[in-house]
């Protein structure tokens, strides 16, 4: 197949998809124009998907969503910048309408790229005089200076987020100003070493999974002329509505959406407490017509390197897996006390060690036995200190254990990751070392007592120490997780090796 024919086919398909999505948006819509579960955004995104597809099939869908959009309360969670984001990128919208949506309505302005980017974007667009453009010039500075690390934008600062380093990656590339289009071409490269052959994209930091930074990952990929990683990262949207029937939320957890979706109901994982599906829904659709509408990228880039680090991020891939850390953050969700790992490559990899912590800001899913660092028993967990990056191989993770600091060594190499804990002055047998979390969907067994296989993924995991494994212990991003853990019975340290089989390692 020829690379135009190619894209062609990424971008047909990218079409499907936000079809269905306008269609199940119109199933979901309730008659009062609202939709069957809260929403934050869902209606502006929706009216502009409706609109772009199809506006006369969807007229009474539009004309509804408009006049629930304008009665909804004027408080504080009213989410201005989405809003007016996505209206003033609706065609055929007057302003008169958009003003009379907006009335009362305050931005929010908090502390996080992605809300900052949408609300110099929305200025630009809706004011082009000489003072917004200045103001536009020193407000994309105060965001240079605040979030980007280049080659990365931050979540908030010092807190690193793939999802919405995509976000903010497709926000300006999206953007007519050719110096936001810059920086968004600095930024794609980390798109597609996150990417790679296997398509999970946003693996680490807040939102880790979930469909929204995925599509914003497919946009700037497939514009910028990254078709494979493109294609890797739609397979997996579209297999996701293939196991759930719907786009999912959260693509490492594809189940359909049950009746009290909340961060409470383990049917839900991946959800945190202001997370809306039909908000993600049409959001999804949004950028995934936008990427079927894109021209054929000047330049097809060669594949992104399968090693890489920064300051912020570090992966390592071999032929057997992919491994990818954070290396700073302030909270369980931000930071990697062990590797998030992919095994193999290309469609048929699989999620190994999932992304791990979940936000906290409200009752979850996600407490501290979700921490996959050492603790004593159920009562107290480790707290992240810090992450450092020793070689292109090596990171040590500092931790602290009922005031004792304690160090976690891990090595990748081409088929082996090495995990070594060690934590002083405690009485032997008292520490859970290790307590790492594999996805609860693949199938483990013991062999020994220092040894468990997992058949279907051709891994082996060995350790100096007895080794206890408990599934369905806690929960990860992915859902519900299989705890590993050891006792050292007679010492403070101990070392478990991940192998892959028919390896030369």
């Amino acid at each position: 197949m020829s690379p135009s024919l190619g894209q062609d086919a990424l971008r047909n398909r990218c079409q499907n998809l936000a079809k269905r999505i306008a269609d199940d948006l119109a199933t979901r819509q309730l008659t009062t124009g609202q939709f069957e579960q809260p929403d934050f955004y869902a209606k502006a995104f929706a009216v502009n998907l409706w609109t772009r597809i199809d506006p006369v099939k969807f007229g009474p869908n539009i004309a509804r969503a408009l006049p629930a959009l304008k009665s909804e309360p004027r408080d504080k969670t009213w989410h201005r910048e989405f809003i007016e984001y996505a209206l003033l990128d609706t065609l055929g919208l007057s302003s008169d309408t958009i003003t009379d949506i907006l009335r009362g309505t305050k931005p929010q302005r908090p502390d996080v790229a992605n809300w900052q980017i949408l609300g110099l974007i929305k200025r630009q667009k809706r004011n082009a005089g000489l003072t917004a453009k200045l103001l536009n010039h020193a407000h994309f500075g105060f965001i240079l200076l605040r979030y980007w690390r280049a080659p990365v934008f931050m979540d908030r600062p010092d807190c690193f987020s793939a999802q919405y380093h995509a976000f903010c990656t497709a926000l300006l590339s999206d953007s007519p100003n050719k110096r936001h289009q810059r920086i968004a071409n600095r930024a794609t490269e980390m798109l597609g070493q996150l990417a790679g052959t296997h398509g999970f994209v946003n693996l680490l930091g807040r939102g880790a999974g979930q469909s929204f930074g995925a599509t914003c990952g497919l946009y700037v990929l497939l514009k910028t002329g990254y078709p494979n990683e493109a294609d890797a990262i739609l397979h997996r949207l579209e297999d996701a509505v293939l196991t759930a029937g719907e786009l999912p939320l959260n693509l490492l957890a594809p189940l359909p959406l049950p009746e009290n979706p909340s961060p409470e109901n383990p049917q839900t994982p991946g959800w945190y407490s202001y997370n809306r599906l039909d908000d993600y829904l049409a959001f999804a659709g949004y950028w995934l017509l936008k990427a079927s509408q894109l021209p054929a990228p000047k330049h097809i880039r060669s594949p992104a390197s399968e090693t890489a680090s920064n300051d912020i991020v570090t992966q390592f891939s071999s032929s057997y897996y992919h491994a990818q850390m954070t290396l700073c953050g302030r909270q369980n969700f931000d930071v990697s006390g062990t590797p998030v790992i992919v095994s193999g490559q290309g469609k048929s990899a699989r999620i190994f060690l999932p992304p791990t912590g979940g936000e906290q800001d409200a009752a979850s899913l996600y407490n501290q036995a979700s921490n996959p660092l050492p603790a004593i028993g159920e009562t107290e967990f480790s707290r992240f200190l810090q992450t450092r990056q020793i070689s292109d191989n090596k990171i040590d993770v500092s931790f602290e254990l009922a005031d004792i600091v304690g160090h976690r060594a891990i090595e990748f190499q081409n088929a082996r990751v090495i995990i070594s804990d060690q934590i002083p002055s405690h009485d032997p047998g008292k520490v859970d070392l290790f307590r790492i979390l594999i996805d609860g969907k693949i199938e483990l067994f013991q062999i020994a007592e220092d040894t468990i296989i997992c058949r279907e993924l051709g891994i082996t995991l060995t350790a100096n120490a007895p080794l206890q494994m408990i599934p369905q212990a806690t929960f990860s991003a992915a859902g519900p997780a299989t705890r590993i853990s050891a006792k050292t019975g007679q010492g403070h340290s101990a070392t478990l090796t991940i192998s892959w089989r028919d390896s030369d390692a």
